[in-house]
């Protein structure tokens, strides 16, 4: 059995089941989890049951081989063009060709329901919404389905990604053998999903990323020990982002620690929040965590990746020694 997540694919096995699926849904959810939900739709859609029974059908959709599961936009490009809903419109009237009960199209908009030609692909796909091929599905992964045109919203319907308390998510993987450390860990960065958390654990990758990040907050403490930090981060260059979100946690939870204790989550860190609260005021904690968030849209909008982690180590310890008090 393939797990799914509570309100997207457990929604869908229900209406499946219930006889009320319609041809167009909207999945809103985080841009990181965002190619697993559309993952799970497939899944749904094209087993024979409906239930995700990890039967042969369902195993070719998380494996990438079925022929008719057809993702958009094409060519690994991140915004839509007009020219994917073209093909999609062209696709979309072909029978299915994998021994399979229909074809399914899943949409990737997380970059572009804003900016140029974010109209032009919408209203292209508006049609063939209004006027679904028999035994055809499609669904459409957003971060904010408020960025959608109203015509495109009114005609689907809106699924969103589950959302857990970080200690539930803690404590039932504490439940299931993790330790506490890594338990916390995993659910404070897991955004509100189970599955998530379950993901993060298994990627070792991840979780250096995030011994960077409290390495980095420990015991970057000059500019003549920085350099190997920089080059530490960049290295893993998958997990960037990673370890960018959790210094930001863990700065966020040194806040926590000293003006808001009900807050506070990670105890299993309680030794490493105790250094970063030694080595970053307050006011220091606050402006770390702007530059931060500064840096990871810098690399989200294209920049420089050494440039930007150089400029942001430089400048959180510019921040730190001003903000001593």
């Amino acid at each position: 059995m393939i797990t799914l997540d509570n309100n997207v694919g457990g929604y869908l096995v229900r209406a499946f089941a219930e006889g009320h699926a319609v041809h167009a849904y909207i999945v809103e959810g985080d841009k990181a989890y965002i190619p697993s939900l559309l993952k799970q739709c497939a899944v749904v859609a094209l087993c024979p049951s409906h239930t995700a029974c990890g039967c042969d059908a369902c195993q070719k959709v998380y494996d990438d081989v079925h022929q008719d599961v057809i993702c958009i936009p094409r060519e690994n490009r991140a915004r839509l063009k007009v020219e994917d809903i073209a093909y999609l419109v062209e696709e979309s009237s072909m029978r299915p060709v994998d021994n399979s009960i229909a074809r399914v199209f899943l949409i990737d908009a997380t970059s572009s329901t804003s900016g140029i030609g974010s109209d032009l692909w919408q209203n292209k796909l508006l049609k063939t919404i209004e006027e679904p091929t028999e035994d055809t599905y499609i669904f459409i992964g957003v971060t904010d389905a408020d960025g959608l045109l109203a015509t495109i919203r009114s005609r689907c319907q809106t699924l969103k990604q589950t959302r857990l308390n970080s200690k539930v998510i803690a404590n039932e993987l504490k439940r299931r053998g993790y330790d506490q450390k890594t338990s916390q860990i995993a659910s404070v960065m897991a955004n509100g999903s189970l599955q998530m958390a379950e993901k993060i654990i298994a990627d070792n990758s991840i979780f250096e990323a995030y011994n960077t990040a409290i390495d980095t907050l420990e015991n970057m403490l000059s500019t003549k020990v920085a350099l190997p930090y920089v080059s530490r981060i960049t290295n893993n260059t998958a997990n960037v982002a990673h370890c960018l979100a959790f210094m930001t946690v863990l700065l966020g939870q040194s806040l926590h620690y000293r003006i808001a204790p009900e807050l506070f989550e990670l105890t299993a860190l309680k030794a490493t929040i105790d250094k970063i609260c030694a080595n970053y005021s307050i006011q220091a904690s606050r402006v770390c965590i702007e530059k931060i968030n500064s840096a990871k849209k810098s690399l989200d909008d294209g920049c420089n990746l050494n440039v930007v982690v150089d400029n942001l180590i430089s400048g959180m310890l510019e921040v730190r020694y001003k903000c001593r008090l």
